[in-house]
């Protein structure tokens, strides 16, 4: 298999020039259309101004001045929207009311562009494709085209943990705008959990957190709607309320099963959900938790779920829960109109959930957990490309080959009553957030919205590359560019890097180097500067002491190399990849725990990792980094061969050390190699086996 690190965020490294497009060959569009047509090498000319007739609604106007500000963004100024109430505009917008509610069409004819839709939300799918049109097309021109294009499933959210860490008011549009462009119709908010008390609940004061207001969410509520995407907020009840129940044990009592015990409690729980739904008004569904309640009864689990969903629908909500107790009979099963996600397939199974007669939300842990794990000592997540290629609605597998769906997954029959997916973003902190999620939640949006569509990895990277360089143009002013990274995908530079900041316009360049959010008194830009330790850099552009569109980030991280034979050698992986994880972190000169290669699945078939010298070299030694706690230990081979052929093993750590080290030295007689190759059944011990995580291998 090839190395594949293709999905690197534009913002983090710098933007590349806008390319064209061969008209009539495959458009980067990211979902690809379910239905599209074009007549070849035949375009349309955008003139400068581009006049919009459009329905007399407030919201798609209101959406329609967003847009032209993206396009006025992606086009350098060169375009810009004019609304008119001629027949004659050059887009064209209609309300149809045949359409479903998240469909669209969107035709460009000769002297102008077409849409139709029948919501708000269908018409922001109908946007998102026009900016990723113009935005790879090249200056000023569009293939002719029909699209006629539709979700194949109705729920594709995407979930953002604020329970374990804080995540900003910026960080959550930045996010809205990443779901628009990429069609992903919603994104749950785990407000509370054990550690954190997100919600600024008036009843209830002592829980907040004390970062954002009630009215910072009705802001976000706001921008979300604009922009056709859904937020649904989650309440975490009865497991997971240590917040609820430390704070106020006279309300909500002092275990769990107080908790569902308790009229009290349950009046208590009423009153944050109606404060839920006061901010979070547009949502059609909320989420009451209901997973991992230990030691509570699940009869009372139970009961609890079927009294809040009976007060939910009274206010004209659709319950949302994770996979909790197991199925209860009679009065004690919970109610079937409450949509449950499964994501364990262990004490609900999915099948049975579906035999039951439930509507199910797949979140199973392979491939859709991205966990940035709390407090900060691993990481569990998949490759975009392991998203990409394994994703099924019908497919339910855990991560952990100690859970029998790791190694038999549950495949399910087609039906209607799966309704989507969630990917969840579990436990991690903003630092880590961009470089993680945005490589994995691009080839999640293009499955979630057609899981039919045909698949070919290398293709689907080149739309990438390209929708993302227009996304990037739309949303960020200002670029960062590094030089001299040698993985340039994780941001990674040896020893010293000089970094630049470019915007367009006469605009002030304000940046902060320790994850701050630059504000118009942050250090203005004037020159390169130097970085020589790890940082986060973050820059955004000002006109006038305003801030314009979302600010730019990125982390860089710097390595003082030990010098030896495979620093800064390619390497080829049996399993594939992806930032800030990638195959390249094992020649990068790194040996910091954290900073590994993280490679899955390790099990049942290994994965070799082949490092090319370049040339055939005397070897006698290599030593292996890997990561290490808690007892945990890589288990492994090591091999080297001239030829990269035949290979001869002289080295290996196959049995738990009484010591586990991060670092193994296997030194053996002097002989010629150019390839050296790692086979590794996994990182042993902590969390989930399945994952190789090689820091560095060096040779000598």
């Amino acid at each position: 298999m090839k190395n594949l690190c293709l999905f690197v965020a534009s913002f983090m490294i710098g933007l590349t020039t806008i390319g064209s497009t061969a008209f009539g060959q495959n458009l980067p569009l990211v979902p690809t259309p379910t239905e599209l047509s074009i007549t070849a090498d035949e375009v349309m000319v955008l003139p400068d101004v581009i006049t919009v007739s459009a329905p007399e609604d407030s919201s798609w106007k209101e959406h329609l001045k967003i847009v032209g500000e993206l396009i006025e963004r992606t086009t350098s100024g060169k375009h810009r929207l004019a609304l008119t109430d001629g027949d004659d505009a050059t887009l064209v917008v209609f309300a149809d009311s045949d359409l479903p509610a998240e469909s669209y069409s969107l035709k460009t004819l000769g002297d102008q562009i077409q849409i139709r839709a029948s919501t708000l939300k269908g018409f922001t799918h109908a946007t998102a494709t026009l900016l990723q049109l113009i935005g790879t097309q090249g200056p000023g021109k569009l293939p002719l085209l029909s699209i006629n294009d539709s979700p194949k499933l109705p729920y594709r959210n995407f979930m953002i943990d604020m329970g374990r860490n804080p995540h900003s008011v910026e960080l959550l549009k930045e996010t809205i705008d990443l779901l628009w462009f990429y069609k992903v119709d919603s994104m749950q908010l785990h407000l509370t959990d054990d550690q954190r008390f997100a919600f600024p609940s008036k009843a209830f004061p002592k829980l907040w957190d004390g970062l954002i207001t009630a009215d910072q969410f009705k802001e976000i509520e706001a921008y979300a709607v604009a922009r056709g995407v859904t937020i649904i907020p989650e309440l975490e009840v009865p497991g997971h309320s240590e917040k609820l129940r430390g704070i106020y044990p006279e309300v909500f009592g002092r275990t769990g099963t107080d908790l569902v015990k308790s009229e009290v409690a349950l009046s208590g729980i009423k009153t944050l959900l109606d404060e839920l739904m006061e901010v979070f008004a547009s949502s059609p569904y909320i989420h009451i938790g209901g997973d991992e309640a230990f030691g509570v009864p699940e009869d009372l689990q139970r009961d609890l779920i079927n009294k809040l969903n009976a007060y939910l629908k009274t206010k004209g909500k659709q319950t949302l829960v994770w996979e909790g107790p197991s199925p209860g009979t009679g009065a004690n099963k919970v109610d079937t109109d409450v949509i449950h996600i499964n994501w364990r397939t262990i004490n609900y199974p999915a099948d049975q959930m579906l035999e039951d007669g439930y509507h199910v939300i797949n979140a199973a842990w392979d491939p859709l957990y991205l966990v940035d794990h709390y407090p900060r000592t691993n990481f569990t997540m998949a490759s975009p490309q392991h998203i990409y290629e394994t994703l099924s609605i019908t497919r339910f597998k855990h991560m952990n080959p100690w859970i029998p769906t790791y190694n038999n997954p549950i495949e399910v029959e087609p039906t209607d009553r799966l309704i989507g997916f969630c990917m969840p973003w579990w436990e991690g902190r903003e630092s880590n957030y961009f470089a993680q999620v945005i490589p994995r939640l691009i080839p999640f949006a293009e499955v979630a919205w057609n899981p039919e569509v045909e698949r070919d990895f290398d293709e689907f990277s080149a739309r990438t590359q390209k929708t993302e360089t227009a996304r990037v143009a739309a949303y960020y002013p200002v670029r960062i560019q590094a030089a001299n990274l040698v993985v340039p995908e994780d941001g990674v530079f040896h020893n010293e890097t000089n970094i630049a900041f470019h915007a367009e316009g006469d605009v002030e360049i304000r940046y902060t180097l320790d994850g701050s959010e630059p504000r118009s008194t942050s250090t203005l830009y004037l020159q390169p500067i130097s970085l020589s330790k790890n940082t986060t850099v973050r820059a955004a552009a000002f006109m006038d002491g305003k801030q314009m569109s979302h600010g730019s980030r990125a982390n860089f991280i710097a390595v003082a190399p030990a010098e030896n034979l495979a620093l800064g050698k390619p390497v080829e992986t049996s399993a594939s990849s992806g930032p800030p994880f990638s195959i390249g972190r094992i020649t990068d000169g790194s040996t910091n725990n954290l900073d590994f290669y993280l490679g899955y699945p390790a099990v049942p078939e290994p994965i070799k990792m082949t490092i090319d010298l370049g040339t055939v070299q005397r070897v006698s030694n290599v030593t292996v980094v890997a990561y290490t706690v808690s007892g945990s230990y890589e288990k492994y081979t090591v091999e080297v061969s001239a030829d990269g052929e035949t290979f001869e093993e002289v080295g290996s750590r196959l049995e738990k050390p009484k010591q586990p080290t991060p670092s193994v030295d296997h030194t053996f007689p002097e002989r010629d190699a150019r390839f050296v190759r790692v086979i590794s059944h996994g990182n042993l011990g902590y969390v989930f086996d399945a994952f190789s995580k090689i820091v560095e291998v060096q040779v000598r």
